[in-house]
This record gives C-alpha cells, structure tokens and sequence, in this order.
C-alpha cells in the first residue's frame, strides 16, 4: 500500500501543469459553492437580525395568555429576580421590559388610533436603533414624562416638537386612562405602519398613564445571533413559572421563517444546478487527463504492472488532487468570504431602496458560519471520488495495443 501511495504522489508532480490544472478545477468549485452558500445564509442572518431588532427581539417572555390576546390583562410583573436569572443565561446579552397598548391620539381637532410603547429608553435603543431614526427633537430619557411619535403620525395630527399630545385610552382592568404628554422628539421609522401610528413613553410613564404599576406585557431578551435561541429558549423555561411561557422569533413571526424557508429551498435547487456544472467541469478535466496518459497506462501495463494495481495508484492520485484541491478551495474561500463579511457588497437604483424602505441596509452580507464551508469541501471531495470512477473503469477497460498507439 505505501508503494501504490508513493507511487501515486509522485505521478501527481511528474505533470505539475495537469495537477495544476486539476488541482485548480476543484479549487474553484469549492470557492463558488462556498460564495454562493456563504451570501444566501449572510443575507438570511441580516433579514433575521433586522427583524427581530425592528420590533420583536429573538425571545419574549410573556403571560400565556398574551399572545392569543394582547391586552393588558395579561400582563404580569417581571421580578428583578426572574430578569436577573435570563441575563444570566449563557449567550443572553440583553434582558428589556416592555409595555404594548392602544390609545386614542389627538390633538384639539384630529385624532387617530395609536401603538403606544412603554420603553426602558437607554436599554431599548440598544435593540432597536430608534434613537438614530429620531429627525426632530431627541430621545427618550429614563423618568421623561414626555413622548416621541412617529413622523406620520404627527404629521396627520398637525403636531410637532414642544407641542402637547392627548391620549385616551382604557387601562390595566378597564381603569380609565388619559393624559397629556410633551412631545420631545418625532421619529421617521422604516416601517409605514409604525411610522403612521407609534408613540413611545418612558417604562415608567407608560405604567402610570395606564394604572399598571410594576407590569410589563414583556420581557425582550436579546443574544448574539439566531443560532443560540433554541437553547436559550429552554435555559428559560427551566425557570419560568406556569404563568408565563417565551417564544422565540419564529414563533412570533411565523411568516418571516416561511419566507427564509422557501427561498433557502430555491437556493438549495439553484446550488444543485451549480454543484452539476461542477462536476461536468471536473469530470472534463479527469477526462483530459485519462485520454492524454492512456499510452503511458498501456506501457505500464505491458512492462508487467497489473490493472488493480494501476487502478488503485490512479484512484490515490484522485484522492491527493481532491484533497489538496478542497483544502486550498476551503482555506481561499474563507479568506474570500471573511473580506466580504467586513466589506459586504452594496446594492444601489431600486434594490437598495426597496431594502431601505424595510429599514435594511442596502448590502449583500456574507456568513462565516463553519458549516458553510466544510460542507461544500466534503460534498466536492465525494465529488471528486465519484468521477475517480472513470479512470478507474478505463483502465480496466484498457487494451494494451491500442493504447500504446494512441
């Protein structure tokens, strides 16, 4: 066996162009595979991120009967204890309490339904980036009495900064709830819909207008990426009371998970398509290579050097040029993908402000995730040792007469 795998490895650079040329092919395929797979899961990874810090956060703990009717009923109060045992969760980076209700905006001739969101300012901002959508005005502080809103909500009621806001709404166990409110800042949020009905309160504030003293309808909690929340989801629901449950994001937004699984799936048919250009790619060069060394096959043979012995030293050829091709295409590749996750490609005309509009930046992101890039070296290897078939069968195939006058 040492023999044959001597013999194979010399062989290998007795041509170093062919090698090269070889070597090369497979290179290149595991570099294409690697982009392709590396820009759909980074831009999955941004849609995801954006998302969830648009509004939702990765998990929420909340009262179990919230989600199926968000009221404020069913808020409940978020010890200091239970916020402190989350945080102390491997890979949670941010525990935030929140207070979500409805509220009928107005000023002395206008009015309009509203979103209103009692935040804790400092920690919000951290999620969220609101501070940096603010166009008028500031932010929030902790204890502020006053608000900010969103830019076509003030718009529609003719109001703006230093003007007074009214609210009337219901509060915690149907209390009347109404009250004054500075406006201190106007926002231009990304999401229509926010930006024509959200107004943002102090946590503390938000609680007082509404008579729900010490509640919260939910605890956002935040990590580092999607990839850790199934375990931090469990880590939770060790400690949660049976009064309260968590969700994870996709729980929460079941649409944004359908639309990532249907477009993976067509990435997935679209690499498939490009993993058989790959192969009639590698199968081209290996079968430059049987063709051009078929008379030296022919005088190896008749010198006395069996097929299966002639076969097996071919297939470890295969294996060093597949081996070394991979491991080059895997370290290139993620050199290649490791630029673009620091520098991701902009997009510019329609698409850039079709991402903007859904408060995305405008780039192509790439992943760094290393199953990425093994994978795509372990499916071209397997490759690669498939088409090794087809020296192997022409060699036992081979005739000697006619190969050494080829």
């Amino acid at each position: 066996m040492n023999t044959n795998i001597k013999l194979a490895w010399r062989n290998l650079w007795r041509n170093r162009r062919r090698t090269i040329i070889a070597i090369s092919s497979i290179v290149f395929s595991v570099l294409l595979a690697s982009w392709m797979r590396s820009m759909q899961e980074g831009s999955y990874d941004k849609m995801i991120e954006n998302s969830v810090k648009f509004y939702s956060g990765y998990l929420q703990v909340q009262d179990t009967a919230y989600w199926d009717e968000r009221t404020l009923d069913n808020s409940f109060k978020a010890s200091d204890d239970l916020k402190n045992q989350i945080a102390g969760i491997k890979d949670v980076t941010l525990v935030v309490d929140r207070m979500e209700s409805f509220a009928l905006a107005a000023n002395n001739l206008k009015s309009k339904p509203a979103m209103v969101m009692g935040i804790e300012p400092e920690d919000e901002d951290q999620i969220t980036k609101i501070s940096q959508k603010v166009k008028k005005g500031r932010f929030l502080k902790q204890g502020d009495k006053g608000t900010i809103l969103g830019e076509g909500l003030a718009k529609y009621l003719g109001l703006d900064v230093g003007d007074t806001l009214v609210m009337i709404s219901q509060g915690y166990h149907g209390i009347s709830a109404s009250g004054l409110f500075e406006i201190v800042g106007i926002l231009s949020h990304p999401n229509q819909e926010f930006n024509n009905r959200m107004v943002y309160l102090d946590l503390q504030t938000a609680r007082d207008f509404y008579s729900a003293y010490g509640l919260s309808t939910s605890l956002v909690v935040m990590t580092h990426n999607h990839y850790e929340v199934k375990h931090i989801q469990k880590e939770i629901a060790k400690i949660l009371p049976a009064s309260n449950r968590v969700m994870t994001w996709t729980e929460m937004q079941p649409d944004l998970e359908q639309l990532i699984e249907s477009d993976r799936g067509s990435g997935i048919i679209m690499l498939g398509i490009l993993y058989m250009v790959i192969a009639f790619g590698m199968f081209s060069v290996v079968l430059m290579m049987v063709k051009e060394r078929s008379r030296e096959f022919g005088v190896v043979h008749a010198v006395g050097m069996q097929k299966t012995k002639l076969a097996v030293v071919v297939f470890f050829e295969t294996i060093f040029i597949g081996f070394i091709g991979c491991l080059v295409g895997l370290i290139i590749s993620y050199a290649f993908c490791l630029y673009f996750y620091f520098n991701p490609i902009p997009m510019s005309g329609d698409m850039a402000t079709a991402y903007e509009q859904y408060g995305m930046e405008p780039y192509l992101f790439f992943s760094l995730k290393a199953s990425l890039f093994y994978s795509q070296m372990i499916l071209v290897f397997l490759l690669s040792m498939f088409i090794s078939i087809f020296p192997m069968w022409n060699i036992h195939r081979l005739r000697i007469t006619k190969a050494m006058r080829s």
